[in-house]
C-alpha cells in the first residue's frame, strides 16, 4: 500500500507539473505564454539592478522579455495594451514613434517596418512578451542574457529616460522601478449617470498691443459632466472684445459593445451640435444642431474612406497631425475652440494617426489612434447604419450675425447609409440624402448605390449616384500594397451638372466634370542606417467650364543628428478658360527635438520655389522646463520679401496646482509693434470623497478625472467604514501629472484622456504599512469628458496558513499528498490557489482577515475522483495567529 500511495505522490507530483494554470490564449496572433517555461533574470543598466526578478519565458538564451515591465523599469514612455494586443509610445530625444500590432505581427519604429514572427512574441493576461533577439530591434538597447547566471544587462545605444533622470537628480541609486509582480486588471465601471456635478476649464486672456490701442479680453468655457444618462458638452467662447461668439452642446453616448437605441444596437449616439456622415459620392459631412447615430465598430475603416478628425483646442495651442509617422498638416488656431483636419487619407494596412498638441507654456501632448484599415468589407451577414440629420451650420446656441450665414446654412441636411455584408468578399452599400445645393441651388435629394469587394487581390470599390436634378456621378477605385507600395487610386466621372461636396476642390459655382487621384506611400531603402517614410498624392480635376487644376503634395520624414526633421512639398496649378495658367509650388521643413529631454526645440521653414524661388518665413521656438512649477519660452520668426521683419517673443508659466499662469510679450522690430499678454487657466471638478468642488489644472472638462481613495479594510467588505484607516503614501501614475495619497487616503487625478479605455497604476511600494494586500495595481477605466471616476482602492491586512493534506494508508496511517491543487475560498472574492509540496504541505499567504472554506481544486480532483473527507473551515485573524489546517482526503464520491 505505501509503494502504490508513493506511486501516486509521484503521479500527483507529475499532474502538478503537466497542469500548471496556463495564461488565456490570445484571440488571434501572440500565444500565450507557457508558465512551464518560466525564468527569473537579474536585469541590470550600467552596472545597477534594476530587478532581480524579471519575469521572462523560452529559451534562456533568448528569452520572451515583458515590454511593459522593460518600460517601467526604464522609464520609457511605452504603452502596452494586452487586449489589444498592442503597444504605442514615443522613443528617445526625437520622439521616434513605435508602435505593435501582434495581431498583424508588425512592429513600426521611426517609419521602418519590422516583422514579428510568431515565435518572437507572445502575451499573458497583462503584459505583452517579444523574444530579446527582437525587442534589440524596436528598442534602443542591446540585450544580452547569461543563462548560466539567470542575469540579462542592458546595454543603453542612448541616452534613456532612466538615464537622464538620474543624471538630474546626480545620483545613480534610488531607482524605485520595483512595481512587483505582474497583477491582474482591476476595471472600474464609468456608467453614465442620471445626473453628475459638471466640471469646468476655463481659460481667460487679456493683452494690449501697440496697433489697436485697446485692452483685448477672450475667454474659453468649456462644461461636461453626465445629464439624463448621456455625456454633456458644452463650449463657449469669445472674441477679442470679450463678448461670446461661439457656443456649442452635445449629448453622446458610445458603447463598443453596442446595444444603444434598442434593436438597432448603435455603437454611438449623439444630439446637439453634430456631424452628419458622408457617401462616397455626393454629400460631405456637415455640421450643425441635430442628430446622429452608427451602428458599425468604432475602430472600421474603409481605405477609401477620408476621415475627419476633430478635438477641442483652448486658444494659445497648436496642433500638429502626424500619419505613419510623415507629419501631414497642422492648425496653429482653434477654430469655434477646436481643432479640425477634414478628408484625410488613409492607406491600406496599419495607420498610425499621431495628433500632436503644443501649448503655450512649453506642454506637448500626445493622442495615438491605431486604425487598420480594409476594403470596406463587412463580415456576411453583418450590417451597419450611419445616419444624421442637421440643420446645417446652426448651432443649438446660434451666436452668428445673419451677415455671417454661408450661402446653404440654415437648411436641412439627412445622410443615411446602410452597408451590408453579403459574403466575406463583397459588401453592398446604399445611401440617401437631402442636403441644400449652396450658391442658391437649391435642395438636392440623392441616392447611391456602392460595393465594396476584391479585384485580382487589390480592394475594390464601385459608387454610383443619382441626384433628383438630373445629375449623375460615378466612381471606381482601387488599393493594394504592390512591391511594399501602398497604393490608392480613384477616379470620378460627373454629368448633369452633379455636385460632389467629398470632393476636396468642390466649387458650387463650378461643377466638375471628372476627378481623378492617386496616393502613394512607401519607405525609401535604408540611407545611412535611416528609414525615410514618404508619401505622395497627385489629383487632376477637370470642370464643366472646360478648365483643369493639378494638384500634388509630398511628405517625408526621418531623425537627422536625434532631430526629427519634416519635408513637405505643395503644387498647385489651375488653367481656366480665357486666362494664364497660374501654378504655385511651395515647401517647408519642419524640426523637432528634445535636448536632454530638458529643452524642446521646433523650427518651420516655409519657401516658394514656383513662380519665384525665395524664403517666405523661419520661425524657431524653444521651451525650457526649470522645474514642475516654472518654465519659460523664447522665440524668434523671420518673415522675407516685402514686408520682412523679424518679431522676437518670450514667455514665462507658472504651472500652479490650481492654474496655469503664464505671461507673454512680442515685438516686430521693423514695425516697432508690441505686444504684452497675460493667461489665466483653471479646471473646476467636483470632487466625491470631498463632497465639494476642487480647482485644479486645466483638463478636467477635456477629459475624464478620477477621485482614488486607499483605506485599510479591516472587515474585508471593500467599503470604507467607521474606524477604518486611510492609507497615506500610494502612487498613482497615468495621469496628467503622478499623484499620491495624502494623510485622508485621498488622491484627485485629472488629465485622463477620452477614450474608450484608459489605465492608470497604483503602488503601494511607499505606504507605512506592512503584511498588507492590495486590489491590482493596474487600474483600467473608461474616461470621458467631465467624468469622475471613483476608485476605492482596499488595502487588508493579510496572513498566511500553513495547510497539509494527508490520505490514509492501511495501516491507518496519514501520508501527505504531493503536487495537489488546493484553494482557499471567500464569499464575494476569488479563490487563492497552490500547490502542496512532497509531504502534503503548502503555506497559502495574502489571505484578509475572514472566514475561509477549504476547497480542492474541482478539475483536478474531478480527475483523481478525489474529495476531502469533510468540510474544512478556517477563520483568519486580523492578529496573523491563525492555527494550522489539517485536511483529509478521500477516494470516491460522497456518500448519500
Amino acid at each position: 500500500m505505501l509503494g502504490g500511495l508513493t506511486l501516486l505522490s509521484l503521479q500527483l507530483v507529475g499532474l502538478g507539473a503537466a497542469e500548471a494554470q496556463p495564461a488565456p490564449a490570445a484571440e488571434a496572433g501572440a500565444t500565450a505564454v507557457s508558465e512551464e517555461e518560466l525564468i527569473l533574470f537579474a536585469v541590470k543598466l550600467d552596472n545597477l539592478t534594476l530587478t532581480e526578478t524579471l519575469t521572462s519565458y523560452g529559451d534562456p538564451q533568448d528569452p520572451l522579455l515583458p515590454v511593459g515591465e522593460l518600460a517601467r523599469l526604464l522609464d520609457l514612455d511605452i504603452s502596452v495594451f494586452p487586449p489589444e494586443q498592442r503597444v504605442t509610445g514615443r522613443l528617445g530625444e526625437e520622439a521616434r514613434a513605435l508602435t505593435v500590432d501582434l495581431r498583424l505581427g508588425l512592429a513600426r519604429i521611426g517609419g521602418k517596418d519590422v516583422r514579428l514572427a510568431p515565435g518572437e512574441v507572445a502575451l499573458s493576461q497583462t503584459d505583452m512578451f517579444i523574444r530579446a533577439s527582437a525587442l534589440e530591434r524596436l528598442l534602443p538597447i542591446d540585450i544580452q542574457a547569461d543563462a548560466e547566471a539567470l542575469e540579462i544587462k542592458l546595454i543603453a545605444l542612448e541616452k534613456l529616460p532612466v538615464q537622464a533622470r538620474m543624471e538630474r537628480a546626480g545620483r545613480l541609486e534610488g531607482i524605485n522601478n520595483s512595481l512587483g509582480t505582474v497583477e491582474p486588471m482591476l476595471r472600474i465601471a464609468s456608467p453614465y449617470n442620471l445626473f453628475t456635478p459638471p466640471a469646468f476649464d476655463i481659460a481667460l486672456e487679456s493683452g494690449s498691443d501697440s496697433r489697436s490701442g485697446f485692452i483685448q479680453r477672450r475667454y474659453d468655457v468649456r462644461v461636461a459632466g453626465d445629464v439624463l444618462y448621456t455625456g454633456f458638452k458644452a463650449y463657449v467662447g469669445s472674441d477679442e472684445t470679450g463678448d461670446p461668439s461661439t457656443a456649442r452642446v452635445e449629448f453622446s453616448r458610445r458603447s463598443p459593445e453596442g446595444g444603444l437605441l434598442g434593436p438597432l444596437d448603435a455603437t454611438y449616439v449623439a444630439g446637439g451640435d453634430v456631424y452628419t456622415p458622408q457617401l462616397g459620392l455626393g454629400p460631405h459631412s456637415a455640421g450643425g444642431r441635430g442628430i446622429s447615430f452608427t451602428t458599425a465598430k468604432l475602430e472600421n475603416a474603409s481605405v477609401f474612406q477620408r476621415i475627419n478628425l476633430r478635438g477641442e483646442l483652448p486658444i494659445g495651442y497648436d496642433v500638429e497631425l502626424y500619419i505613419n509617422d510623415v507629419l501631414r498638416s497642422g492648425q496653429r488656431q482653434p477654430v469655434d475652440g477646436r481643432y479640425e483636419f477634414l478628408d484625410v487619407p488613409l492607406v491600406r494596412g496599419l495607420n498610425v494617426i499621431r495628433i500632436v498638441t503644443y501649448g503655450p507654456r512649453g506642454e506637448r501632448s500626445e493622442e495615438t489612434r491605431i486604425i487598420n484599415v480594409g476594403g470596406g468589407q463587412l463580415a456576411q451577414g453583418e450590417t451597419a447604419i450611419d445616419f444624421g440629420v442637421v440643420q446645417q451650420g446652426r448651432n443649438v446656441i446660434d451666436l452668428q450675425q445673419e451677415s455671417e450665414i454661408l450661402p446653404g446654412n440654415g437648411g436641412v441636411r439627412a445622410v443615411a447609409s446602410l452597408a451590408y455584408g453579403l459574403s466575406e468578399e463583397l459588401t453592398l452599400i446604399g445611401g440617401a440624402a437631402l442636403f441644400p445645393g449652396g450658391e442658391g441651388r437649391g435642395r438636392r435629394e440623392l441616392m447611391s448605390l456602392g460595393a465594396r469587394g476584391s479585384l485580382f487581390g487589390l480592394a475594390a470599390q464601385a459608387d454610383l449616384a443619382r441626384d433628383f436634378g438630373g445629375g449623375t456621378g460615378a466612381a471606381f477605385g482601387i488599393a493594394g500594397q504592390p512591391f511594399g507600395v501602398s497604393l490608392v487610386g480613384r477616379h470620378a466621372e460627373y454629368w448633369g451638372g452633379f455636385l460632389d461636396e467629398t470632393n476636396r476642390v468642390y466649387d458650387a459655382r463650378r461643377p466638375l466634370r471628372r476627378h481623378s487621384e492617386l496616393t502613394l506611400d512607401f519607405a525609401l531603402p535604408p540611407i545611412g542606417g535611416k528609414i525615410i517614410p514618404l508619401s505622395f498624392r497627385l489629383e487632376r480635376d477637370v470642370f464643366r467650364d472646360g478648365g483643369t487644376s493639378w494638384t500634388g503634395l509630398g511628405r517625408a520624414s526621418t531623425t537627422i543628428a536625434q532631430t526629427l526633421v519634416s519635408a513637405g512639398l505643395d503644387y498647385t496649378r489651375d488653367q481656366r478658360p480665357d486666362s494664364d495658367r497660374q501654378q504655385r509650388l511651395t515647401g517647408n521643413i519642419t524640426l523637432s527635438r528634445f535636448i536632454d529631454f530638458k529643452w524642446q526645440v521646433r523650427g518651420v521653414l516655409d519657401y516658394d520655389l514656383v513662380p519665384d524661388s525665395r524664403l517666405r518665413a523661419l520661425t524657431l521656438l524653444a521651451d525650457r522646463n526649470v522645474s514642475e512649477r516654472l518654465g519659460f519660452r523664447l522665440g524668434a520668426g523671420k518673415t522675407f520679401g516685402e514686408g520682412k521683419d523679424l518679431t522676437v517673443q518670450g514667455a514665462a508659466f507658472l504651472r500652479l496646482p490650481f492654474a496655469d499662469l503664464a505671461f507673454s510679450g512680442d515685438y516686430a522690430t521693423a514695425r516697432k509693434d508690441w505686444r504684452l499678454g497675460v493667461r489665466l487657466a483653471f479646471g473646476l471638478a467636483f470632487d466625491p470623497g470631498a463632497r465639494n468642488y476642487r480647482v485644479t489644472r486645466p483638463g478636467p472638462a477635456a477629459g475624464g478625472s478620477a477621485a482614488f481613495h486607499a483605506f485599510t479594510d479591516r472587515n474585508g467588505n471593500g467599503v470604507f467604514d467607521a474606524g477604518e484607516e486611510p492609507v497615506a503614501g500610494v502612487a498613482i501614475d497615468g495621469a496628467e501629472r503622478k499623484a499620491v495619497t495624502g494623510p485622508d487616503g485621498r488622491a484627485f487625478l485629472t488629465g485622463l484622456g477620452d477614450s474608450v479605455t484608459g489605465r492608470l497604476k497604483a503602488d503601494i511600494e511607499n505606504i507605512d504599512a506592512f503584511f498588507v494586500t492590495s486590489p491590482p495595481g493596474n487600474i483600467e477605466i473608461s474616461p470621458r469628458p467631465g467624468k469622475v471616476v471613483e476608485i476605492p482602492y482596499p488595502l487588508a491586512p493579510i496572513s498566511e496558513v500553513l495547510v497539509r493534506v494527508t490520505v490514509r494508508q492501511g495501516d491507518g496511517q496519514p501520508v501527505g499528498l504531493s503536487a495537489l491543487r488546493v484553494r482557499m475560498v471567500r464569499e464575494g472574492a476569488e479563490p487563492i490557489e497552490a500547490v502542496t509540496e512532497f509531504d502534503g504541505s503548502v503555506v497559502i499567504g495574502n489571505l484578509r482577515p475572514g472566514t475561509y472554506r477549504l476547497e480542492l481544486e474541482p478539475d483536478q480532483a474531478r480527475r483523481l475522483n478525489m474529495r476531502l473527507a469533510a468540510p474544512v473551515e478556517v477563520t483568519v485573524r486580523e492578529d496573523g495567529r491563525t492555527p494550522d489546517v489539517n485536511a483529509e482526503a478521500v477516494f470516491g464520491t460522497p456518500a448519500d
